[in-house]
């Protein structure tokens, strides 16, 4: 549904060799809350774009915790079309827990529910990057858009927030990359999932979100867009 088109494809390499060429700065930006996003707020679902610092936003662990910061910034102001690594990723509605189709960056941090996890790491909710689920019920790259905005939203801690009136983000404190263990948060602590240490974790939560997708109640016309990918021993 949102494949690249070939000749896009090679046009994403050819920019991306040019921005090599040129230095290698890439000016980019790949994880951090997309507008249009809702969030929940002390007033309700918000747009993530309309809340500003001092606001109440419900968090997971902690309830209500005020903003102290907001970034904004565009998803790619590099030279050229935005490069592939960059580009975002569609999560049709229900599949998790989002009521709303979302969109989300490849590095966003996302908390799922997961026996898997529980098993293996001794706590039901695990934290993995959007990427790491890409192929899963229909989540795929966005191979065209618009302008992109995006919200990074601080907190005096780490936080988890409820977006699309379900799924649950990560806002670190320190801001946009979420490239290290998540670290202790109000007694609760969560590790980043790595495909590189954690692969067999990764591809039973991904079988998991399949399973609860096929058997929910909140499917989407779209559900047939599924593929089983093995598990790892």
């Amino acid at each position: 549904m949102l494949d690249f088109i070939t000749n896009d494809f090679q046009s994403h390499h050819e920019d991306e060799a040019l921005q090599s060429a040129l230095g290698g700065a890439n000016s980019g930006v790949m994880s951090g809350i997309v507008a249009g996003t809702k969030v929940a707020t002390i007033h309700g679902w918000q747009r993530v774009e309309d809340i500003k610092v001092g606001d109440a936003v419900l968090t997971f662990d902690n309830g209500l915790r005020p903003v102290r910061a907001i970034r904004r910034q565009p998803l790619w102001n590099g030279i050229g079309k935005c490069p592939g690594q960059f580009r975002p990723l569609h999560v049709p509605a229900g599949v998790l827990g989002n009521r709303e189709a979302m969109i989300v960056l490849p590095h966003q941090g996302l908390v799922v529910e997961s026996d898997a996890a529980e098993a293996a790491l001794g706590d039901p909710f695990a934290m993995v990057r959007a990427e790491e689920l890409e192929g899963v019920c229909g989540i795929e790259r966005v191979s065209h858009l618009a302008s992109v905005e995006v919200f990074v939203i601080q907190f005096d801690e780490n936080e988890i927030v409820f977006t699309a009136h379900g799924a649950l983000c990560v806002c670190a404190a320190a801001g946009d990359l979420i490239s290290q263990l998540f670290e202790t948060n109000g007694g609760q602590d969560y590790r980043l999932l790595s495909s590189d240490f954690d692969a067999g974790v990764i591809a039973d939560i991904r079988c998991e979100i399949i399973e609860a997708w096929l058997d929910g109640e909140d499917r989407c016309e779209d559900a047939e867009i599924v593929y089983d990918m093995p598990r790892v021993a």
